[in-house]
């Protein structure tokens, strides 16, 4: 494609010199065509035939006009273009003394046509063993340093051709690249391209310019400013600005100052971006040859998928479109493949980031990706007004995928996580958890299940709606005490204290132990919530105190109450309705009680009778 435009770039000048060498032939414009036409296959081996019309002009600037030409490319991936209009504008005086001042390049309708290069092998490492994976990492370092070396052996921008155009202009162009087999053909559409004062010489060169995808629906506007330096490989660019229309919901626009060395293929940019309402500046430092390939300092107002880019372009042609009607089930291999060739490191800081229903403000993050394994450094936030800070890593880099994570989250609003998800309010008051977990596996279900390590949760103030355990309580203890309740009872649980151990394990969350203390109630027990399908299974002995009678006189404590633990069994899914989780065992408790019974009335008489026979 490049040595095609750079033959496209050569038709004008060699007509041009034709032009001011053939001086005699102006007015007999089909010989010159001719004799331009071989001087142009000579010279590049392209060839070029001319069915329409060919018009030449002296004034005010030497113009030379050709319709309806076909240009075909040597080669055996040859491409074809073909030229509704192609204009040319000269100044006459510089001509005549041998000098050639380009005035003004314009095509209009135009198609090229090429065959699509012989596909690449695409890198597969899913299968590789771990052995195999690590060859595959040095390999890939060599092949790096190998294409450095080439790249810097030419340091300079090299064109066959001197560029100086006063203005280049285009319209209407297809790009179209012919697949093979089962590939489908892809068209590219240049709406249109204006540029002035072409120049290798370190000037600016105002350009605009309008491409279409069309089978991705894909507009992408380009305005600025650029300056190219030939004889040291640079390029200036000037608050080039780039938008995609088409790619997000919402316009995405891209504004980029900075330098690019083209030999070496390193990008040192200012750059800032804006789609809908989320906005973001910083810089970035793109160099296809080093590690981290992508280097990035980024401020954002919110998260928005635009900042998945800073993957690089070797990742994101390894992954596929998501499929939006199966939708994800959690149970397709994760993305290895793509994320052992990120090579990319950023340091983030983002106002508001949505993940799933829940908002994190504040957020400040260190990523580092290479290699398969992203490290997370420094992760700090706010959510749901608790405190977030942990490091996690994810490594990918060999067969088996694992995970670490650390860190704390204190202050949590329950009641503000639990609206954020739409589920029952069924508890309020504050949160503490400190977590150590690891895991591993091949797809996120595995990983989810084999997360495995201790959780401390401590609350402040904790009040569950709907379930009240003093009222179960309560009315267990009237049943045993054989008396009607007169009272209001609570339908919500105070609690004064409540902590729990928790470990993960076989993707289960194991309570062990829960402790808690409410008014007149203390509880311990332990169970497990499974993570996938919210299940509850839990089992708890209370130990009771005399004050719960002041809830109503029914369920008054007497000593022989307060030394036995009444058994209370939880069970449910975590979506179902609360009241319905938990109850005592009634039964359980009247025969331990009548057990307990017959025991002190046993001591009872047994003391009764040592008395009498030792006289005492």
């Amino acid at each position: 494609m490049a040595r095609f435009l750079i033959i496209l770039i050569a038709i004008p000048l060699i007509l041009v010199l034709m032009v001011a060498l053939l001086l005699p032939l102006l007015l007999d414009t089909e010989k010159l065509v001719t004799v331009a036409a071989t001087q142009l296959e000579k010279q590049t081996g392209a060839t070029l035939v001319v069915n329409g019309e060919a018009k030449l002009s002296l004034f005010p600037t030497l113009g030379f006009q050709l319709s309806d030409a076909i240009l075909t490319a040597p080669g055996e991936q040859a491409a074809e273009l073909q030229v509704g209009t192609l204009e040319i504008g000269v100044e006459l005086v510089p001509l005549v003394s041998g000098k050639v001042e380009i005035q003004t390049i314009g095509a209009e309708s135009v198609t090229i046509t090429m065959i699509a290069p012989p596909e690449q092998p695409t890198i597969e490492t899913s299968n590789l063993t771990d052995a195999q994976l690590d060859v595959f990492y040095a390999k890939r370092k060599e092949a790096i340093a190998k294409a450095a070396d080439e790249a810097g052996s030419g340091a300079a921008l090299a064109l066959p051709l001197a560029l100086n155009v006063q203005r280049l202009w285009l319209r209407d162009v297809t790009v179209r690249t012919i697949g093979e087999g089962d590939d489908k053909d892809s068209v590219v559409q240049l709406v249109e391209l204006e540029a002035t004062g072409l120049n290798l010489d370190a000037q600016p060169i105002p350009l605009q310019a309008i491409v279409l995808l069309p089978e991705e629906a894909i507009t992408i506007a380009l305005a600025g400013s650029v300056s190219i330096n030939q004889s040291e490989g640079i390029a200036e660019l000037e608050s080039l600005s780039v938008t995609i229309s088409g790619a997000l919901a919402a316009p995405l626009t891209l504004t980029a100052s900075g330098q690019v060395n083209i030999a070496n293929q390193i990008a040192d940019l200012q750059l800032a971006m804006e789609t809908g309402t989320t906005r973001g500046d910083g810089k970035l430092r793109y160099a296809s040859f080093e590690s981290p390939q992508i280097d990035a300092v980024m401020a954002l107002n919110q998260f928005n998928p635009a900042l998945l880019a800073l993957a690089g372009p070797e990742a994101a042609e390894n992954v596929d479109a998501p499929d939006e009607t199966s939708g994800s089930t959690g149970d397709e291999p994760l993305p290895l493949d793509a994320l052992r060739l990120i090579d990319t490191r950023a340091q983030l800081t983002v106002e508001s980031v949505i993940i799933d229903v829940h908002t994190i403000t504040d957020v400040k993050v260190e990523v580092r990706a290479v290699e398969g394994v992203v490290t997370l450094s420094q992760l700090s936030g706010t959510v749901h007004e608790g405190r977030l800070a942990m490091d996690a890593t994810l490594n990918g880099r060999l067969s088996t995928a694992t995970v670490d994570m650390r860190g704390a989250l204190t202050g949590l609003n329950i009641a503000s996580a639990l609206a954020a998800m739409e589920a029952e309010p069924i508890a309020s008051g504050l949160a503490n958890l400190d977590f150590t977990l690891t895991g591993r596996g091949a797809t996120q279900n595995e990983l989810i299940t084999n997360l495995a390590g201790p959780i401390i949760l401590t609350t402040e103030a904790v009040e569950l709606q709907g379930i009240g355990v003093e009222k179960m309580l309560c009315q267990a203890v009237a049943l045993v005490n054989q008396e009607s309740l007169s009272a209001a009872l609570p339908e919500n649980s105070a609690f004064r204290a409540l902590r729990a151990d928790l470990a993960l394990k076989e993707g289960k969350i194991r309570l062990d132990p829960l402790t808690a203390e409410l008014e007149g109630v203390s509880l311990k027990g332990e169970g497990n919530v499974d993570l996938l399908n919210q299940n509850l299974n839990a089992v708890f002995s209370a130990r009771l105190s005399p004050d719960l009678a002041e809830l109503d006189p029914a369920c008054r404590v007497n000593e022989r109450y307060t030394d036995i633990d009444w058994p209370v069994s939880c069970e449910g899914n975590i979506s179902g309705d609360p009241a319905k989780w938990c109850g005592v065992d009634t039964a359980a408790i009247i025969e331990d009680m009548a057990t307990k019974e017959v025991k002190r009335t046993v001591e009872k008489e047994a003391s009764k009778l040592l008395d009498k026979l030792f006289d005492r």
